[in-house]
C-alpha cells in the first residue's frame, strides 16, 4: 500500500523504519516542524524527521496539519492509508477522509481505557498488572474508533514510563504491520469501542509530577514511576528543586512518627527513609539541582541532612 506515516516523537522511530523495509511505499513522512532546543535554542528536527531524511524519505512538516496546502499537496501523492504514531496534532475530518482507507492510529493502552494524549503515565498512576497496545481507526472523536488488534502487555514491578513504553513500542511495532496486513486484504475486523468503560488522561504537565508526599506509600512511588524518565518527579528541599527518580517501599523501620515528607532514618549504604502518608519510602536515585544522578546513598554521603530535615 501506499502510505503517509505522521509521527514526531522517539518512540514512533521504529515504526517507521519497520514501514521502511516493509513491502509498503512511504509516499510521505509528515512530523512537526523543528523546534527550538538545547542550550543555545537552535532548531531541531524531530526524531521521526530525522529518521526520515537518513531513510531519503519524503517529508513534511506543516505548522497545523489542517493546512489546505499541506492537505492538498498530500492529496497529490494518493496515499492508500495513512499510519498515525504519536504525531502530536488533533486530526481533522478533511485529512481523516483522505486516504482512501482512512487512517489508523497506534494507541499505547487497552482501548477504551486510558484515551488521551498520556495512557503510559496514566497505567503506572494508577498501579495497573496490565497495559497493552491497540491498532483503532481514527475517527472525529479523540482515541474513540474502531479497534482493529489489541494486544496486552504486563507491567513489571519495576517499570517506569521510559522502560514501559520501550516494551509496548517492542509489541506494537509487529502488531501494526499485521493490522496493516489485514487491511490490505480487506480482512480487519472494527470492533466498536464501548464508550461507558473509556477512561482519560490528558496531557501531563510539570506541575503534575510534583510529589505530594502525605500520599500512600504506593501512590508515592506510583508517580514516580510515571513520571521517570520524563517529565521528572520532583519535589523541594531546603526551597531547591530535586528530581526524584526512583523510591522503594520499606518495612520493618523503626521509626515512622513525623509528618508526610520528613526524613526518618538515614541508614548506612541506603538512601534516605521518607514517611509518606501510609508508611514510608526509600529515595533510591535523585538528582540534585546542578548535579548529575546519583544514588540515593551517594547523594547522602555529600549531602548535609539529618533525621527531622523535610522534603516539601
Amino acid at each position: 500500500m501506499r502510505v503517509a506515516f505522521f509521527g514526531t516523537p522517539p518512540p514512533a522511530v521504529p515504526y517507521l523504519r519497520a514501514l521502511a523495509a516493509s513491502e509498503h511505499s512511504i509516499v510521505a513522512v509528515i512530523s512537526q516542524p523543528d523546534r527550538p532546543a538545547g542550550r543555545g535554542r537552535s532548531l531541531r528536527p524531530s526524531p521521526v524527521r530525522a529518521a526520515a531524511d537518513e531513510l531519503a524519505l519524503p517529508v513534511m512538516t506543516p505548522e497545523a496539519a489542517s493546512d489546505q496546502d499541506f492537505l492538498d499537496a498530500l492529496a497529490e501523492l494518493k496515499p492508500q492509508l495513512g499510519v498515525v504514531v504519536a504525531y502530536g496534532q488533533i486530526l481533522r475530518r478533511k485529512l481523516l477522509d483522505l486516504p482512501e482507507r482512512g487512517l489508523i492510529n497506534v494507541h499505547y493502552s487497552l482501548l477504551p481505557q486510558l484515551r488521551g494524549a498520556a495512557p503510559v503515565y496514566g497505567a503506572l498512576r494508577q498501579g495497573l498488572d496490565v497495559t497493552g497496545v491497540t491498532i483503532q481507526r481514527m475517527s472525529r472523536k479523540l482515541d474513540a474508533g474502531d479497534i482493529i488488534l489489541r494486544r496486552e502487555v504486563p507491567i513489571e514491578p519495576d517499570d517506569n514510563r521510559g522502560t514501559l513504553t520501550e516494551r509496548l513500542t517492542e509489541a506494537g511495532v509487529p502488531l501494526l504491520l499485521e493490522a496493516m496486513a489485514l487491511i490490505e486484504r480487506g480482512e480487519a475486523p472494527r470492533t466498536p469501542q464501548d464508550d461507558e468503560q473509556a477512561t482519560y488522561v490528558g496531557l501531563v504537565q510539570t506541575d503534575d509530577c510534583r510529589i505530594d508526599w502525605s500520599l500512600p506509600s504506593e501512590q508515592v512511588r506510583n508517580l514516580v514511576r510515571a513520571c521517570t524518565p520524563w517529565p521528572g518527579a520532583w519535589c523541594l528541599l531546603d526551597g531547591n528543586r530535586v528530581k526524584v527518580q526512583d523510591v522503594s517501599l520499606v518495612q520493618n523501620v523503626l521509626r515512622q512518627e513525623g509528618s508526610p515528607g520528613q526524613i526518618v532514618e538515614m541508614p548506612r549504604a541506603r538512601g534516605p527513609i521518607v514517611i509518606t502518608g501510609t508508611g514510608v519510602v526509600e529515595i533510591t536515585r535523585l538528582q540534585p539541582p546542578g548535579k548529575r544522578s546519583m544514588s540515593g546513598e551517594e547523594f547522602l554521603r555529600g549531602a548535609r541532612l539529618q533525621v527531622g530535615d523535610r522534603f516539601d
